[in-house]
């Protein structure tokens, strides 16, 4: 009897084996704005690319010829020139050097394709960093950790984004979106105003990895450096970004089935006199304020001097 049903259950498993390929749709390119700004002294950048197709694994094709400015409410014309495929850039000059101060209100316009795209922005006050230091961990021993220490100003409603550079490079990993409102809170409605970034902010500029045996590895070693900086964004802004890392944060698997769907996160621009042009990105104007630490032999002779006082 099993020598007989035996060619029949392979013959089943070999024809589930069928690869299946469909034919997806393809959609028109959609414009998409990365026009992330700030009150720094350094070169601004806005990036136009366009979308592409689900399985095309190539980079975003960049998007050229367009005119690039940014106004604010003193008259002042910031002109964003090509300098390369898709970015466009504003020099910091003698007489200007930089976008302006907080509480200036900020208007973008991008001529494109025969559209005209529009989105404004104000510039927000942000908080500022008091220190930046370095912990000894207990897990794993000898380990140490990183975290910094900004009081936020009293009053409800402001918003920042953390962001963290580890030995010169920015930390833009999926988990390294850092957002609150106030000093901790994650939605708007709930108070946590005018204290110390609570604990899970301050210390998300630590990132716990493991090692290819499953074991957690020191987050910072002897000689590594650490830059954090606390920009300021609106409520939209961080709205976007809180809505960006749901959406890049797949939980995969049989958790897909009770994820929130795939769709394009809500933006501030707007096509002038056209609804049936699409466009996806943002537009925010930062107040920055930033400090860096590193783990030398001062730093570590700071955490000794701290552990043996307590």
């Amino acid at each position: 009897m099993r020598n007989t049903l035996l060619p029949f259950l392979l013959l089943i498993l070999i024809s589930c084996e069928d690869i299946i390929t469909p034919e997806l749709p393809t959609n028109d390119p959609i414009l998409v704005v990365d026009a992330w700004l700030n009150n720094l002294n350094e070169q601004q950048k806005i990036i136009l690319s366009s979308t592409q197709d689900y399985l095309d694994s190539t980079s975003s094709p960049s998007v050229s010829g367009a005119i690039v400015q940014v106004s604010d409410d003193q008259g002042n014309v910031f002109n964003f020139i090509e300098s390369a495929p898709g970015e466009y850039v504003w020099q910091p000059t003698i007489l200007k050097n930089n976008l302006g101060d907080v509480g200036s209100s900020y208007t973008l316009n991008i001529q494109y394709d025969g559209k005209e795209i529009i989105a404004q922005s104000t510039m927000n006050r942000t908080s500022t960093i008091d220190s930046v230091n370095f912990v000894r961990g207990q897990f794993p021993e000898g380990s140490y950790y990183a975290e910094f220490w900004s009081r936020e100003e009293a009053g409800i409603g402001d918003a920042y984004w953390i962001k963290s550079y580890v030995n010169g490079i920015y930390q833009n990993g999926l988990d390294d979106i850092i957002t609150c409102i106030d000093a901790g809170a994650s939605s708007e409605g709930a108070v946590i105003d005018g204290i110390p970034f609570i604990p899970p902010i301050r210390r998300g500029i630590t990132r716990f990895e493991t090692d290819d045996d499953g074991d957690f590895i020191s987050p910072f070693n002897e000689g590594d450096s650490l830059y954090v900086e606390i920009h300021s964004v609106t409520y939209e802004a961080f709205d976007f970004l809180n809505k960006t890392s749901i959406q890049i944060n797949r939980p995969g698997g049989f958790g897909e089935l009770f994820a929130v769907s795939l769709s394009n996160v809500p933006t501030n621009l707007q096509v002038v006199n056209e609804n049936r042009f699409p466009v996806v990105g943002f537009f925010n104007v930062s107040a920055v304020h930033g400090m860096g630490n590193t783990l030398d032999d001062e730093e570590l002779e700071k955490i000794e001097l701290y552990n043996r006082e307590w």
